[in-house]
């Protein structure tokens, strides 16, 4: 997998955005060309302003500093839909997680116990049961 720079990631998240201003102005020259110059001075400027506000606002959070998540390991849910070791959902709290179990197939309503976090899918035990 390729790391892109932070800036690299800004440009990408930032292109598609500025790809409107030359469409506007294409726009303008065939529907209104008496106001192709303004509109397009105030396009261009515009698209500036946004650019800058942009990077001020989102650049810092590209910055490769490492994400800080909070420990789910030890925290009870109840099951929403049945957990298998393929798929599965979860409620912990006001939050829904995807999950999934290491053996056969927890029913829904039951309440279970996060062993461990995978990114953004949890892996669940039966709470009756603890291997720790």
């Amino acid at each position: 997998m390729v790391d892109f720079s932070p800036r690299a990631k800004f440009i990408a998240i930032t292109v598609d955005e500025l790809i409107l201003v030359p469409i506007a102005i294409i726009i303008v020259y065939y529907f209104k060309p008496e106001w192709l110059i303004p509109i397009s001075i105030l396009l261009i400027i515009g698209a500036a302003i946004f650019v800058a506000g942009k990077y001020y606002l989102i650049y810092p959070s590209l910055l490769d500093t490492p994400q800080q998540f909070y420990e789910l390991k030890g925290l009870k849910g109840r099951v929403i839909t049945t957990v298998t070791p393929e798929t599965g959902k979860i409620k912990v709290g006001a939050e829904i997680w995807d999950a999934r179990c290491d053996v056969g197939e927890i029913a829904k309503g039951t309440e279970v116990v996060i062993v461990s976090r995978e990114n953004m899918r949890v892996r669940v035990e039966p709470s009756g049961i603890r291997n720790d």
